[in-house]
Order: C-alpha cells, then sequence, then structure tokens
C-alpha cells in the first residue's frame, strides 16, 4: 500500500513537468514568430545584439566604401591603400543614386595614372583625309626607244639601270642593213635634186625612228652612216636596260627606258567612306619620313575612275615639281587631303573616344575626383579631332590619357551592382 502510494505521487509530479515545459515552448514560439513578423519593433534596440545585427542585413543595409585597383581588380580592400601586386593605389568605388556609375580618384591616384583632360569644344572641321602615297614617275616624261628595223646593237654607253643620261648624250648606235639601203636611196635623191624623191627618202628614214639631227648630218656630209646612232632626248636616269653590245634586236624589242625626274607623281591610296570626299584641286599636305618636319605642299590632279581590285581603295594622283631631285620614286610619304569645312559642329580630340565593336564612349569628369562614362555617336573625323553628332554639351571635360582603366573600372562596378541589387 505504501509502494503503491509513492508510485502515485510520481507520476502525478512528471506530469505537472510536461505541462509546464509545453506551456513555455508555445510562449517562446509565438515570441520569436512575433519578432520576425514586425522587425521593426526592435529597429532602434540596442546596436551591439545579435537580433539587431541579423535584422539589418536582411534589409540588405550596408555602409563604407570599396576599393580595388584598376590593374588588378580582384585585390580589395575596405579603405585606402596600395595593390600588392604593381603598387598602384586602389581606386575607391562609388556609385550617384540611379545615375551612371561613377568612379572617384584621389588627386595623387590621377596623377600616378597620368589622366589628362580636354574640353568638348564648337567650332569647324575640315573633311581631312589622311592617307599614304608612293611616290612614282610620271609617266609622262618616259621615254621608250625601241627599233623599227632589225640589226645588232654597238656602242653601248650606258652600263646598267639608274646610270644618269644628259640630253644630247648618245645612248647607242645601230647596224641595220635596211638602213644602210635607205640611206644610199636618200643620197641618191639629193644628188639628182629631185625634192620629191629627196621627201620620200627623207620621210622614210623619220618613219624608221632614225632621228632628225642623224637625217641632217646624213645629207650634211653626204656620207652612209654604217652605225646608226641614237641620242637621249631629255635629260633623267635610266629604268631599263635591255640591250647589251653586239645583240641582236628586232621591231618591237623594248631597248632602254628613261625617266625624267624633274617631275614626279604621288600616288594616294584612299579607303573607306572617305573616297566620296575626293575631289580634284582639293589642297594636299605631304610629310616623308626620309625629311621628318619638311612639309610639302600640293593639289589633287587626278582621280582613277577605277578601285585598286586588291585594296579596294580609291587612288588620287598628285603632280609635283622636284628640280632638285629630293624626291625619289619609291618613296612613301603621309598625305592630308583637305576637303570643303563642316561649320557649327561639336568636336574633340579623338584620342578620348573609347570604341568598341557596338558602340563608342567617353569618359566625363564630373569634378576634380569623379569620373563617369558617356555613350556618344562620333561623325566626321579630322586629323587628331573627332566630330560628336550626340551624347555631349559644349564645355563639358573629357579624359584624353588613363580613359580605358577608368573605363574597365565603371564597367566592373556596373556589373558589381546589378549582380547585389538582383541578390536583394
Amino acid at each position: 500500500m505504501k509502494a503503491l502510494m509513492i508510485l502515485l505521487l510520481g507520476t502525478i509530479l512528471i506530469a505537472c513537468t510536461n505541462e509546464a515545459g509545453h506551456e513555455h515552448s508555445e510562449h517562446s514560439e509565438h515570441s520569436e514568430h512575433s519578432e520576425h513578423e514586425h522587425p521593426e519593433h526592435h529597429r532602434h534596440g540596442d546596436p551591439t545584439s545579435d537580433s539587431d545585427g541579423l535584422v539589418e542585413r536582411a534589409l540588405g543595409q550596408t555602409s563604407g566604401s570599396r576599393w580595388v585597383c584598376p590593374m588588378h581588380p580582384q585585390i580589395v580592400r575596405d579603405g585606402p591603400d596600395r595593390c600588392p601586386i604593381c603598387g598602384m593605389a586602389l581606386v575607391e568605388r562609388a556609385r550617384s543614386g540611379d545615375g551612371p556609375v561613377q568612379v572617384r580618384l584621389h588627386p595623387a591616384v590621377q596623377q600616378s595614372m597620368n589622366i589628362r583632360v580636354a574640353t568638348v569644344q564648337r567650332g569647324r572641321l575640315f573633311r581631312r583625309i589622311d592617307a599614304l602615297g608612293r611616290f612614282e614617275v610620271d609617266q609622262s616624261t618616259l621615254t621608250h626607244l625601241h627599233p623599227r628595223v632589225s640589226g645588232w646593237i654597238e656602242g653601248l654607253s650606258v652600263n646598267a639601270a639608274g646610270d644618269a643620261v644628259t640630253q644630247g648624250e648618245q645612248l647607242f648606235t645601230l647596224y641595220s642593213p635596211e638602213l644602210v639601203n635607205i640611206q644610199e636611196e636618200f643620197l641618191q635623191a639629193l644628188r639628182s635634186g629631185e625634192q620629191g624623191r629627196i621627201e620620200a627618202t627623207r620621210q622614210r628614214l623619220a618613219v624608221l625612228d632614225v632621228q632628225p639631227e642623224v637625217i641632217e648630218r646624213i645629207g650634211r656630209e653626204r656620207q652612209v652612216l654604217t652605225y646608226v646612232p641614237w641620242y637621249a632626248q631629255r635629260s633623267g636616269y635610266v629604268v631599263e636596260l635591255n640591250i647589251r653590245r653586239g645583240m641582236y634586236v628586232a621591231p618591237g624589242t623594248e631597248m632602254i627606258s628613261i625617266a625624267d625626274p624633274s617631275s614626279l607623281w604621288l600616288i594616294a591610296e584612299i579607303a573607306g567612306a572617305r573616297i566620296d570626299w575626293l575631289a580634284e584641286e582639293q589642297r594636299v599636305q605631304i610629310e616623308r619620313d626620309s625629311r621628318p618636319g619638311e612639309r610639302l605642299n600640293g593639289q589633287v590632279n587626278f582621280i582613277y575612275p577605277e578601285l585598286n581590285q586588291v585594296t579596294r581603295t580609291a587612288r588620287a594622283r598628285i603632280e609635283l615639281d622636284n628640280p632638285d631631285g629630293q624626291l625619289r620614286p619609291g618613296d612613301w610619304a603621309r598625305i592630308a587631303i583637305f576637303g570643303g569645312p563642316k561649320s557649327d559642329i561639336l568636336f574633340l580630340p579623338t584620342e578620348a573616344l573609347i570604341r568598341t565593336g557596338t558602340e563608342q564612349r567617353v569618359v566625363i569628369r564630373d569634378d576634380s575626383e569623379n569620373f563617369s562614362v558617356r555613350a556618344v555617336h562620333a561623325g566626321l573625323e579630322s586629323g587628331r579631332y573627332t566630330e560628336i553628332l550626340h551624347g555631349l554639351e559644349e564645355g563639358e571635360t573629357v579624359v584624353t590619357s588613363g580613359q580605358f582603366l577608368i573605363d574597365s573600372e565603371a564597367a566592373m562596378r556596373s556589373g558589381h551592382e546589378r549582380i547585389s541589387g538582383h541578390d536583394h
């Protein structure tokens, strides 16, 4: 009986303990549910408590800036520092509201990055065409010597291509039985005094390319020239020499070509959309690598009607006088051809443009330390300057050196914030 009473008392005590624990558990669950349903009730609590920290992170509240290396974006710090890899000062990432991505650079960092700027201007640009050109022989001054009779070369006075010749200098002599026979007929006509025969035989010699001074000599000396001489008709240099002493030649053989270097052609190769800007009589400025700092002036004298089949470029010809022989065929030159002007346009230095496969953009200096990237639409390019059709205003400041690092950092920052916004 005593043992039964002890067992009953223990059962009652255990039941009471379980009920009290169950009530405590329900109270705890209710409190936790209320806290997560109404976090504003705890927003102003103790900032050092764990519960308040969890709530701030859930709300996405962050503070402070992050500093990265422009050259090594994997290097990230919470404050100003230097990159352990390259030693460059870290750049602060910042964003101004929902506007464009901004990159903040301390003046000392700008100096180390060699940041240079320029101002967007309004004015006039010429339709300038920059091209390369090659000096060539003036084709109108070339002299080609071809025999019109068969014969043998004797008395050759030039030895190789490039040899200089002077006007009136004897180049070679030619023995031709046909020319000997016609000379004899010419002398017979002279002895007969018949003007008809004289003119007929004289004309036959001229048709066979015997030079007028040689015909006059035959008539004056009344003697057949077994070896008929040929003389240089102008001063110049030998471009081609295809004969040697004792060589047999036939009609059509190109024996000698002589060029006159007193004038040259400069052939410019024009590519792309600038082809339509070309026109005759446009002013041309010429610079040669062989004479840096020296500029020559000329004009477009002729535009070839066909494009180059290989390069698909248009060719323009500039004729230049060369009395002192300083210009040499085969030399290259940089050419600037100036078309008509385009007035009242916005333009900036061409080096400020960042060109990609799909767009053009520039880096703007918003103030002394903040920079942002902006897409623009470029137009006419004229030498060192490029027209801006859309995207900029007169007087704005653009970066001309170091802009690629800033653009890269802004792109990385923009991507980071898009990812961060998606996470939240």
